[in-house]
């Protein structure tokens, strides 16, 4: 028994660390740019078809870096073209455009590579199991593990220690403020727009092997992430990178043990969250009203 719910805890960091990429994307774009994008399950499928698409000529880790740069660039052409020119109107409307751009990019999903599953496997290399002393783990998912933690690092790093990473952060808690000194926020809006959807795309190329790739994947995903963005607090990243933990954990201990209750258990934490701390654990308070 105690080694079933450390394997399982083990699984549930694996896919909290992934949920954690997406909502970073989403809580950094909802907190700069007042989007709440409901195309980003659908840039997370659009990942793992990269992967799926570029295996067999490329191998696994090119297919992996080419999956965050190809769907990053389809988040830049996507911000500037379509989400861009309805900004000044009511949230309401990104809101449906990303929604309507979801299920637009599943169909074509399944016009370009059918509505078959693809069943993807790690690279030979990261195969099979690991021993940790005694305890067998999946090899795979401590890659994801690691490498997600990485990522989450550098991302970190990124919005604490560079000047354009301070930038954004400031123009999440004050816009206003940044436009008054001279930033083109526009700019600032299409490469927050194009990280968010670069993250999406790398955890949808991560979690390839191991949950397959099939056309509806991104709906699967898309609600347990904006969860973990409430959970966690609006425009926290720390908040993301704990609540994905959080849930992931539970999900993967409620498949094992309460697999009856795995598709509601993350919506009652989630309640009892909002209940005790309605901004969520790390939340500002009126984020979205600045």
């Amino acid at each position: 028994m105690a080694f079933t719910i450390l394997q399982q805890v083990v699984n549930g960091v694996a896919l909290g660390m992934l949920l954690a990429l997406m909502a970073v994307g989403l809580t950094v774009v909802l907190g700069l740019m007042r989007v709440i994008n409901m195309a980003h399950g659908a840039l997370y499928t659009l990942g793992a078809y990269t992967v799926v698409t570029t295996f067999d000529r490329w191998g696994f880790l090119p297919s992996l870096l080419a999956a965050p740069i190809a769907v990053g660039v389809i988040g830049l052409v996507l911000e500037g073209v379509l989400i861009r020119p309805i900004y000044q109107r009511d949230p309401l409307h990104t809101l449906l455009l990303t929604f309507g751009l979801a299920l637009i990019a599943e169909d074509l999903v399944r016009i370009v590579w059918g509505d078959a599953p693809y069943p993807m496997s790690p690279p030979e290399l990261l195969s099979g199991i690991l021993l940790l002393g005694d305890l067998p783990f999946s090899k795979y998912r401590l890659f994801v593990i690691v490498v997600s933690a990485a990522l989450m690092l550098l991302t970190w790093m990124f919005l604490a220690r560079t000047q354009l990473g301070r930038t954004v952060l400031a123009g999440t808690f004050d816009r206003e403020m940044v436009r008054v000194l001279g930033i083109r926020i526009n700019l600032l809006f299409t490469l927050v727009f194009g990280l968010g959807a670069a993250l999406a795309g790398l955890a949808g190329a991560l979690a390839s092997p191991i949950r397959g790739v099939f056309p509806g994947m991104g709906s699967s995903i898309i609600m347990p992430s904006f969860v973990v963005v409430i959970i966690g607090g609006m425009g926290s990243f720390g908040g993301a990178l704990i609540g994905g933990l959080s849930v992931g954990i539970i999900i993967s201990l409620a498949v094992e043990f309460f697999p009856a209750a795995s598709d509601v258990v993350v919506f009652v934490l989630l309640a009892l969250v909002l209940l005790v701390r309605p901004r969520g654990l790390f939340g500002v308070e009126g984020l979205l009203s600045r």
